[in-house]
């Protein structure tokens, strides 16, 4: 069987860092964390998702096909911290980041689509048509996600976290332990229909988790359970279901 292009810069990119090649069949969707399975199932090959921030959100899309052994690309993300990735469950053996591709960022999204499976872009404004056209074309060529950090035209999912509260700061004092979030999706990957689901963006222990009422109740039963494991009560401020 003749390799394809990804599968060669897969092995070219594993023999660079010394990862396992692994490479998702290009007729698979490309998965996602467990946690946001009920906002979009997995990732379509040759579509456009927004997201409306470059936080955890963004990265949060990583986290799941990284984990089945995708590579993942990141460009115009300086801020994008290793560590804090890392805690998402996203794989850094798979994660190319390009922090400032300066006015080439649009050939450097060219040349990643047509080599990893995921390619996470924050344009430095909202592209002309031309570049959009460019872009999700090629996605759809090369069998690769585009993962987009604001508005893109033509996409076929937007995702925003429509409200959020974090947990830890009690009566103006502590430390913030974990974010809350309210998260929407809606476009033609929902079939037109609004989703929403809470989530953990990062929960207290820094992964996505649900944080539905139900989950809350059991997040602060684990959190208890370990601070009693390690001969301490609770920690001051960090109850999660001060946010619910």
């Amino acid at each position: 069987m003749v390799a394809t292009k990804r599968q060669r810069a897969a092995a070219a990119l594993a023999r660079t860092t010394g990862a396992e090649v692994d490479v998702i069949p290009e007729d698979a969707g490309i998965p996602v964390l467990p946690a946001l399975q009920g906002l979009v199932p997995e990732l379509r090959r040759g579509q456009a998702v927004e997201v409306d921030d470059a936080g955890v959100l963004a990265l949060a899309l990583l986290a799941g096909p990284s984990r089945a052994g995708s590579w993942c690309g990141v460009v115009r993300m300086p801020e994008c911290g290793v560590a804090a990735a890392s805690e998402l469950g996203c794989d850094l053996d798979r994660l190319l980041l390009v922090d400032e591709p300066g006015d080439r960022w649009v050939d450097v999204t060219a040349a990643l689509l047509e080599a990893v499976d995921v390619v996470l872009l924050r344009p430095p404004a909202r592209p002309p048509t031309g570049v959009v056209r460019r872009l999700v074309a090629l996605a759809r060529k090369s069998g690769s996600a585009l993962v987009v950090v604001g508005a893109w035209e033509g996409s076929s999912l937007r995702m925003q976290v429509e409200s959020s509260s974090w947990s830890g700061i009690d009566q103006g004092h502590g430390r913030l332990r974990g974010r809350r979030a309210k998260v929407v999706a809606k476009g033609r990957l929902t079939g037109g229909r609004t989703r929403s689901s809470w989530l953990w963006l990062p929960g207290p222990d820094g992964s996505i988790s649900s944080a539905e009422l139900a989950s809350v109740s059991s997040m602060q039963e684990r959190l208890a359970a370990r601070a009693a494991t390690a001969g301490a009560g609770p920690a001051e401020g960090t109850d999660p279901a001060e946010v619910a």
